[in-house]
């Protein structure tokens, strides 16, 4: 064998698998299809002297531990805190978030001052609410860095009653009854919705809201991650990822793309290359999403047609978005009632989602196939906060858009980029004074785009979506939640496996301990 493991993909999840198996003693080699590691986790200059992270975009949920063992704080890893700003169309907002990590009492209070602004009672509320999430860290936590659990493991982990009593409510009620339970306002009742929950009325959101939560704030070391903005864009930690594989002995090549897994005798025996070149391991890993993993680099006659069937089932759809980035000559200033501090809007991650009918209408146009008139915009000015990565005196925006079809029933992506295009433009110029002034450029990515520059099927940033039938034990199916394949020596590590998506790094970490497991060096 040329190699002990081999790794196909060098997004974040491929290198931290490949730093633990490493630091194990093993030969490892991680192939990358593209020029640069990183995978989706890159810094790309899209406009001509503007730097953007193309599509993570910002940092949220990286697990303590793992930022701990490869060291990277000490690599000089450094995250500008954010803040969270909720515009409305009357020019409220609400801006929640701290910059300076001080009392927690007083961020409290922070918080409840701003939601006064909306509802008394939901500011009264609100210490409740932190109290349900605060139970819900602890639930889920836990599990995160582990092999994914199952229902009766979860319930056997609360030993408080009223832990469980929040574990019952978030296995039966959907995002929108959980917080309706707390909240009177539009505003506050539409908090914890996340990017692959659909309809906040399906039963079973709360499920991924109750993983989003514990992944946000579970600590395993005691002293969490920042989250917020990467100095150097998103392409910046997974270079600091890279130090920190290479120094445990890892081999990266680029340019390397795998078109097959080979299989010699029921166990795969390594990977052939575009080049022609076959390189021979004992263990592959798969880094890409279970689609394009099973239905694209293995000969169909190496896998039981039944779980292949299953494989093309799985739902890949509800994470769909669009990435908005633009070049500006001037900062634009958003129609808001007392305006913004030049700190503020520094920090800002912006949001464009007034109320939960709003968000409904954007999703239901999308699930048919339709461009969402009013789409969610999530966004931010990275070079505010870092300069180098526009031209003096110019600016980047980067936004964050749900939903989209993956395929417009009416036309192809390409066909309606400009139209979607425009719309974003229009929108942004309802919510801002100078917007469409100070566009220079824009960069438009579709789910189409994101599939192909990318490799995520569909476009699913987040692999497969997170609905509660391709979560826990049964990501992204029930024989593939435990990291293995049906094949001897073939593995899965990315975004699709336990416990999610995000830039969290924790599904190589749990594929790597299950590997090193099965070698008998766990």
């Amino acid at each position: 064998m040329d190699y002990d493991v081999i790794i196909v993909g060098a997004g974040h999840n491929g290198l931290v698998a490949s730093f633990y198996l490493a630091r194990a003693g093993l030969n490892v080699l991680v192939l990358e299809a593209k020029g640069m590691i990183g995978g989706s986790c890159v810094t790309e200059e899209l406009i001509p002297g503007y730097r953007f992270s193309s599509c993570a975009n910002a940092l949220w949920a990286l697990r303590p531990k793992i930022a701990k063992d490869l060291a990277l704080n000490e690599r000089g890893l450094k995250v500008e805190s954010r803040l969270a700003l909720r515009l409305l169309q009357d020019g409220r907002y609400l801006l929640t978030g701290s910059l300076t990590h001080g009392d927690a009492a007083v961020e409290l209070l922070n918080v409840q001052n701003e939601i006064a602004k909306f509802s008394a009672a939901d500011a009264a509320a609100y210490p409740r609410w932190r109290e349900f999430t605060t139970r819900i860290t602890r639930i889920f936590g836990p599990h995160l860095l582990e092999k994914p659990p199952r229902l009766h493991e979860i319930y056997a982990g609360c030993t408080d009653p009223d832990d469980k009593k929040v574990l019952d409510a978030i296995m039966t009620n959907s995002i929108a009854d959980l917080a309706d339970r707390f909240f009177e306002s539009d505003v506050m009742r539409d908090v914890g919705v996340g990017a692959d929950i659909g309809d906040p009325h399906d039963v079973g959101s709360g499920l991924l809201f109750a993983l989003m939560t514990a992944m946000g704030e579970y600590t395993e070391t005691g002293a969490g991650v920042d989250n917020g903005f990467v100095q150097g864009g998103m392409g910046r930690l997974t270079q600091l990822m890279g130090q920190a594989v290479s120094e445990q002995g890892v081999v990266i090549r680029t340019h390397a793309a795998v078109t097959r897994i080979l299989i010699e005798s029921g166990k795969t025996s390594g990977v052939e290359l575009a080049s022609g070149e076959t390189v021979r391991s004992r263990v592959v890993i798969s880094n890409l999403d279970p689609k394009r993993t099973f239905l694209s680099l293995f000969a169909a006659s190496d896998l039981d047609y039944r779980f292949l069937d299953r494989v093309r089932h799985l739902q890949t759809h509800v994470a769909a978005g669009l990435k908005f980035h633009c070049a500006l000559s001037e900062l634009p200033e958003f129609r808001v009632v007392g305006g913004l501090t030049e700190q503020q809007t520094r920090n800002a991650l912006f949001f464009i989602a007034p109320n939960r009918a709003y968000r409904i209408a954007a999703w239901r146009a999308a699930a048919v196939g339709d461009l969402p008139a009013e789409p969610i915009v999530s966004g931010s000015f990275p070079s505010l906060f870092d300069p180098p990565l526009a031209p003096n005196g110019r600016y980047t925006m980067s936004a964050y858009v749900l939903w989209a079809p993956v395929r417009p029933r009416r036309g192809t992506w390409s066909e309606r980029r400009a139209e979607m295009a425009e719309c974003l433009i229009r929108m942004m110029d309802r919510y801002t004074i100078n917007f469409r002034r100070s566009l220079i450029d824009y960069v438009l990515l579709t789910p189409s785009d994101l599939e192909q520059r990318n490799f995520l099927t569909d476009g699913n940033i987040h692999h497969v979506d997170g609905i509660p039938s391709q979560l826990l034990w049964q990501r992204p199916m029930e024989e593939l939640a435990h990291y293995r394949a049906p094949i001897a020596g073939v593995y899965l590590c990315g975004a699709g496996t336990h416990p999610w998506g995000e830039v969290s790094g924790a599904p190589g970490h749990n594929a790597a301990h299950v590997v090193l497991a099965d070698m008998g060096k766990g």
